[in-house]
């Protein structure tokens, strides 16, 4: 049998015309960066060493990159100065198509999660990208999560699409957020995921895209899913969700006949945090809480102190008004954001509230978006603190 050919022919038996499109390492390595041998490269043309500026390119790419994604998630940064870095990113998006792809899922996240709707289409890019590596698959996991975070209806579909790609993770984050989407349209293929296993996966991970899947449909109104969530609530075995998310999913589904299992939990010995989310999920199924859930609206997590002021909201406790407007209308992820609009429905008698979603319909920036509701507010609502983001 032959001896297999070195790929990495010498210069002395490459043709002359050979390009860079030729060389084979680019089909194992995807670029001169990631090549080990492109400090050797042979395939060299008249203008140059390709392996070697190709790889001076890269690393300015990715150098510019990272100054724009510091910018853009820098909570201390000026609004002017974030906005000019969004600017810059969605041109750099839109008009450079080589640019290599875990730059490009990099940039997008970073936009998404600062809010732009024009990360998008270059986060269902993203999403769908299979060059990016074993290594590089988190970024189609993160660019699943934040198309759950922008709230905008047409990501349903390709989420549905890679619900059952072969990695458990983007499986995962693709339930996770169709969950936040809360498009009921994705039930049927949520539902269907939980009788599949995809993969040599040894159980545990079809496990847990499984029980992502009983979260995301709980979130979704699906009843049938209550008494599962019940019995992961007090089973010694959990995969995925703890037990301050099972308790929030009930407390989402919104099945009063989950009420005596969670005040069962309230009663029992357990930590503060799920003590929290408990009294977070009675709240919405009805039992007066308020004088647990009121101290939470100063809480330093933000997601707590936000759900507990949704929970109020269902009780009708107009204390929730405050901080659903200013933190919730104004913050950067529109999954909160429509949550907030939700919450405040029982409370469009108050001209405050009228004017402050009026000024949100009118889907104005952030930052403006922050100083009308202020301004909307400031007879009735003293400053509180912002969700991030």
């Amino acid at each position: 049998m032959a001896a297999p050919t070195n790929p990495f022919v010498s210069m002395a038996s490459r043709p002359t015309e050979q390009t860079r499109g030729l060389c084979p390492a680019l089909a194992m390595y995807l670029s001169c960066v990631n090549c080990p041998f492109v400090a050797a490269c042979p395939y060299k043309t008249r203008l140059g060493d390709f392996g070697m500026e190709a790889a001076a390119q890269e690393n300015e790419a990715r150098d510019r990159a990272r100054r724009l994604i510091a910018v853009l998630t820098d909570e201390g940064a000026a609004d002017a100065q974030r906005q000019q870095a969004a600017d810059e990113v969605a041109a750099w998006l839109e008009t450079d198509a080589g640019l290599l792809p875990h730059i490009r899922g990099q940039l997008a996240i970073a936009l998404g999660d600062y809010g732009d709707v024009r990360a998008f289409e270059p986060l269902v890019a993203t999403l769908g990208d299979l060059r990016l590596s074993e290594q590089q698959s988190v970024l189609r996991e993160d660019a699943a999560l934040t198309l759950g975070d922008l709230n905008d209806a047409r990501a349903c579909e390709p989420l549905i699409q890679w619900l059952t790609d072969w990695r458990p993770g983007v499986r995962f984050a693709c339930a996770v957020a169709l969950g936040r989407l809360g498009l009921p349209e994705a039930i049927p293929a949520l539902k269907s995921l939980r009788e599949v296993r995809i993969g040599d996966d040894f159980g545990q991970l079809n496990e847990q895209v499984q029980e992502m899947c009983l979260h995301a449909l709980a979130l979704l109104g699906e009843a049938d899913v209550r008494e599962p969530l019940e019995q992961l609530l007090t089973a010694e075995r959990r995969v995925a969700l703890s037990r301050a998310e099972i308790v929030f999913a009930l407390g989402e589904l919104g099945d009063a006949a989950s009420v005596p299992a969670l005040e069962a939990l309230y009663a029992s010995n357990i930590g503060e945090g799920l003590r929290h989310y408990t009294a977070i999920a009675l709240g919405r199924l009805g039992r007066d809480m308020r004088e647990v859930l009121r101290p939470l609206l100063a809480a330093d997590d933000e997601d707590l102190a936000f759900h507990a002021a949704r929970a109020l909201a269902a009780l009708g406790d107009e204390v929730a008004v405050e901080p659903l407007v200013l933190r919730g209308l104004t913050c950067r992820r529109g999954y909160i954001r429509r949550l907030a609009v939700l919450a405040l429905r029982p409370f469009l008698g108050q001209p405050a509230v009228q004017a402050a979603l009026e000024a949100y319909a009118e889907q104005e920036p952030v930052q403006s978006l922050r100083q009308r509701v202020m301004q909307i507010t400031e007879p009735t609502c003293t400053e509180v603190p912002q969700v991030s983001g």
